[in-house]
């Protein structure tokens, strides 16, 4: 069975994102986690609002070296807009989670070959009832092609073939 695409999926999402990110003040509470791995490198993004007060961190950490730096919330929320502009996507399922971060990495990426996001938004929007909340982790490729490449070389366990997909671990807008 072949993996199940996201581009639509992840249009959708950056597109609340952003309006997140242009709006905060439209929002009554917001927990907004991104987690980049691209180019032996960690870059994570977090937001956050409740009861009126507002919080932010983004870090970038060197798989390499180990070290780790503080960035500007632009810088990161820039190259977090790039991996969404990428061709395709393909999400995890969560199973087969390595122990060591380096090797999860490394799996996850296909040897840092493929950018992954994992992306953990819960939101409220002033006026709004409920909260709309997702969990979710992507590979990005550049197209279809692609992703049948990386969905051939992946685990089958580790690839998520139907959608909408629910699990524990993950789950897609709820």
């Amino acid at each position: 069975m072949a993996a199940a695409l996201y581009r639509d999926y992840i249009v959708d999402l950056k597109a609340r994102i952003d309006h997140l990110h242009t709006n905060a003040e439209s929002y009554q509470s917001y927990a907004l986690t991104m987690e980049l791995l691209a180019q032996k490198n960690l870059v994570s993004y977090a937001a956050k609002k409740a009861k009126g007060q507002t919080e932010s961190l983004s870090y970038r950490r060197d798989f390499t070296t180990g070290q780790a730096v503080r960035m500007q919330q632009e810088s990161a929320y820039a190259l977090f807009s790039g991996f969404f502009n990428l061709g395709q996507f393909l999400a995890f399922t969560g199973q087969g989670r390595e122990q060591d971060a380096k090797q999860f990495a490394e799996l996850l990426t296909d040897n840092w070959q493929y950018p992954t996001c994992a992306v953990h938004f819960d939101y409220r929007r002033k006026g709004q009832p409920k909260t709309a909340s997702t969990r979710m982790h992507f590979v990005g490729l550049n197209g279809e092609a692609e992703a049948t490449s990386y969905a051939q070389t992946a685990r089958t366990d580790s690839l998520v073939l139907r959608r909408p997909f629910a699990s524990a671990l993950f789950w897609e807008w709820k």
